[in-house]
């Protein structure tokens, strides 16, 4: 039996051994391919992320609302190259846009402006900004910011007794779920009817009335408390106010199995994530992954003993700012999730001087601008605004930084943003934390990154400018066609043609660079048959869940009101033509034929009354034809010899060439024959085969009538003319100048409001930069505000406040 004995303990060992390794390694492969599943799903799906710097916060109509847009790389911060347009919308209460706008992006910073029309009403809005790409996730992605509009020019709302305050408790247990037997962290959030925080005390009671537990508000209406709900018991919370109001919430009732997951700062070094499980799950293993915008920073497989598990981080393992912590189950389900914050290492320090704290009316101020970081000088992009400070306009409790590096990870909006980077110490550490708690959201649907399926993306990057998307259909089924050659164009001087073979379903897309202000587009179809066609608007149709409360404005700023408004008044009065100009957008002019073969200008020529005498006499690289009442253009071939194939090439094309009336393609030669010659400035010839796209060309006669706009030419029925707004022309900012006695002594008044606006101020490989303005009219009180960001993604704010006297 002893010898037995011997060799049975050494089997048995190895077959502890051997299942144990096939477990682990069981763990290890579902671990790896969740990484990996998360990694291709990461490839394909390049984050991006938009702050928007406005000027102000608070506008009356008949002032223009300032703004830079950087458009960053989620996971970094850095600026990011790859979208080339910003959609801007100025969207009210029932998520209908106001305005409307397209900004051109380059290396990632673009800006714009909207000129607020007496046609606003009053009320707050909701500033918002985005791509394309982005409109493949949720609307929840995309920036916003409220914004507040004052139409002095309404009718007055009658003075109402004041607003009841109404009050709403939010209940968010750690990790998701409560569990019978486990404690957990319960973290809530109060706010009033206006989305702020309240001040407030609770208690939690059971279905017997008893006190289980007692809470209080710590910062902007939030907080927590611990409870370990016991089986079959209900419990509700019961908040109290100091106005002596109360309301109840039930809080969600405890599972009997599940997982419960606890976050904590073990030290100042370590972070320390905690699962404990209850019922049928205790046995099973989970993996704990920990993400930051689309990089998997932390995978591990855990194994429970007790009933528990823990594992400790090094927060040097982790990235700067939110990270999301989920717990799997063995079958890569997410069972619990919280989000942790690491406050970030890198910042843009911005440090602003001028040569004096006050001045006079109309006079100069230098602003010395130098950025870097605590040891390095660092070059910046930033933005500047400089606007008098009142109770109606007060700097931004919000900011780059805060922004980048919080606001945009949690959900909805973060109440003082700047608090929570204010100091680095308990308070704001545990404020923070119930932020986390309270408006912590999952940015990843895991079950698709789980189940390995490929994210399919709907809109595509703007790589090189504007894309106008549209569709063909049967004019009688509203089916989409496929395979139908397309042309848009904008009528003009300048030549913007594309084409596109609609596909599958009928969508055609054309890349439209450079495509600047208001103007009309044409799409058409050169087929015998008859289409629908379809322009879509590049705007989103989803909408975030937020709500916005009505304007009211405090009765006892009343004299504001009147000085802010009679100032915006005076400026319209005697400035708005100021308001109204705009930078050329240096768009490229050429072509996209290049240089053409030849180039009539018809006023060099004896004038002659109808087109065919113009072609016939003129235009020797084009034979005219007719055959019955129909006219067709045959243009000279000037390749001549085929060196490929040592052939001669024919020398007249037997097809019409492309023929265009300001850009825009005449398919009915018989209506160009028809066309008025004097009013045609000159004709452009390409002789021979062009391939631009989609579109095969043989030749290309491009006809510029003296307007550039297509005078007096009729488009066919079938062809789809849209008014639409390409990108948005820049508007130059009115900024006069008082260098001289006799500016000095001008008797037009100067009341702005924002002495100055720049989105354009950079800083040199020295961190060194500058520039100037002059004050108007108005005595007060002057913030500046400078934001912005360096190529490592470094962001960063500054401001200052002077006094301008009479």
């Amino acid at each position: 039996m002893r010898s037995l004995m011997l060799y049975r303990y050494p089997l048995f060992v190895i077959l502890f051994f051997f299942v144990a390794s096939s477990i682990a390694f069981g763990q290890s492969q579902q671990l790896t391919e969740l990484q990996s599943s998360y990694k291709e799903y990461a490839e394909n799906n390049l984050p991006e992320k938009i702050y928007m710097h406005s000027d102000r916060a608070f506008y009356f109509c008949g002032e223009v609302l300032w703004f830079k847009a950087y458009l960053t790389n989620a996971e970094n911060n850095e600026p990011l190259g790859v979208s080339k347009v910003v959609y801007v919308e100025l969207i009210n209460k029932t998520d209908q846009p106001v305005l409307q706008g397209k900004i051109s992006v380059k290396e990632g910073f673009g800006n714009g402006s909207f000129y607020i029309p007496f046609s606003v009403p009053s009320g707050n809005y909701t500033l918002r900004a985005y791509t394309n790409w982005m409109k493949n996730s949720s609307p929840d992605y995309f920036f916003r910011k409220n914004i507040s509009v004052f139409n002095s020019s309404a009718k007055p709302v009658p003075a109402s007794t004041k607003p009841s305050v109404n009050y709403a408790l939010d209940l968010f247990p750690e990790g998701g779920n409560l569990v019978s037997g486990i404690e957990s962290k319960i973290a809530f959030k109060v706010n009033d009817n206006n989305s702020k925080g309240v001040v407030c005390e609770g208690v939690v009671v059971d279905q017997m009335k008893d006190t289980v537990a007692n809470f209080k508000s710590f910062q902007f209406g939030m907080g927590y408390f611990l409870l370990k709900p016991e089986s079959g018991k209900q419990y509700t919370s019961i908040v109290n106010f100091k106005d002596g109001s109360s309301i109840k919430k039930d809080l969600p009732e405890a599972y009997r199995s599940g997982y419960v997951m606890r976050v904590t700062d073990g030290d100042a070094a370590n972070v320390k994530i905690s699962v404990e499980a209850a019922g049928d799950y205790s046995s099973r293993n989970i993996f704990i992954v920990v993400q930051n915008d689309n990089q998997i920073e932390y995978a591990k497989s855990m194994t429970f003993e007790n009933n528990k598990t823990a594992l400790t981080i090094n927060k040097a393992d982790l990235k700067d700012g939110v990270s999301q912590i989920t717990v799997f189950d063995e079958n890569k389900r997410p069972l619990c999730e919280r989000l942790y914050f690491k406050r970030p290492g890198k910042k843009l320090l911005i440090d602003t001087k001028t040569d004096r704290s006050a001045y006079d009316t109309r006079s100069s101020v230098i602003v010395n601008v130098h950025t870097g970081t605590a040891n390095t000088p660092l070059a910046g992009n930033l933005s500047a605004a400089v606007y008098r400070i009142d109770n109606l306009n007060q700097p931004a409790r919000e900011n780059i930084f805060s922004y980048l590096w919080l606001s945009s990870n949690v959900r909805g909006s973060v109440e003082n943003a700047d608090y929570y980077f204010s100091a680095d110490n308990a308070e704001t550490n545990q404020a923070l934390d119930n932020l986390l708690l309270s408006q912590g959201w999952r940015k990843f649907d895991w079950t698709n990154i789980s189940q390995n399926k490929t994210p399919s993306f709907n809109y595509v990057p703007e790589l090189a400018g504007h894309i106008v998307t549209g569709r063909v259909t049967n004019e009688s089924t509203r089916e989409g066609v496929a395979g139908v050659q397309v042309y848009l164009s904008v009528p003009g001087k300048r030549i913007q043609l594309k084409g596109c073979l609609s596909d599958k379903d009928g969508f055609v897309h054309f890349d439209m660079k450079d495509f600047f202000g208001p103007s009309q587009i044409v799409m058409q179809t050169n087929d015998n048959v008859i289409y629908h066609l379809e322009i879509f608007s590049p705007f989103s149709e989803k909408f975030a869940k937020t709500v916005l409360q009505p304007l009211n404005i405090d009765p006892n700023f009343s004299e504001d009101m009147r000085l802010g408004n009679m100032h915006m008044e005076v400026q319209n009065v005697y400035h708005q033509n100021k308001f109204d100009q705009f930078a050329d957008p240096h768009a490229d002019t050429i072509p996209f034929y290049g240089k053409p073969y030849k180039t009539y200008l018809l006023a060099d020529y004896t004038r002659f009354t109808t087109m065919e005498e113009v072609m016939r006499e003129y235009v020797a690289e084009v034979n005219v034809r007719k055959t019955g009442s129909k006219y067709r253009f045959n243009t000279f071939n000037s390749d001549g010899f085929d060196l490929k194939n040592l052939q001669t090439i024919e020398q007249v094309f037997q097809t019409n060439p492309l023929v265009l009336l300001d850009g825009v393609p005449v398919f009915n030669i018989n209506k160009i024959i028809e066309y008025d010659p004097l009013k045609v400035a000159k004709l452009e010839v390409v002789a021979n085969r062009y391939h631009y796209g989609t579109i095969t060309a043989e030749g290309i006669l491009s006809y510029t009538s003296i307007k550039g706009a297509l005078e007096d030419f009729t488009l066919d029925p079938s062809d789809l003319v849209l008014d639409y707004e390409g990108l948005q022309q820049q508007r130059i900012f009115y900024s006069p100048t008082y260098a001289t006695a006799g500016d000095r002594e001008s008797r037009l008044p100067d009341f702005r409001d924002v002495l100055y606006w720049t989105p354009d101020l950079k800083t040199s490989s020295q961190g060194h930069g500058s520039f100037s303005f002059f004050t108007g009219d108005v005595p007060g009180k002057y913030v500046v505000i400078i934001e912005g960001l360096a190529k490592d993604g470094s962001a960063g704010s500054d401001s200052f406040i002077f006094n301008v006297a009479k």
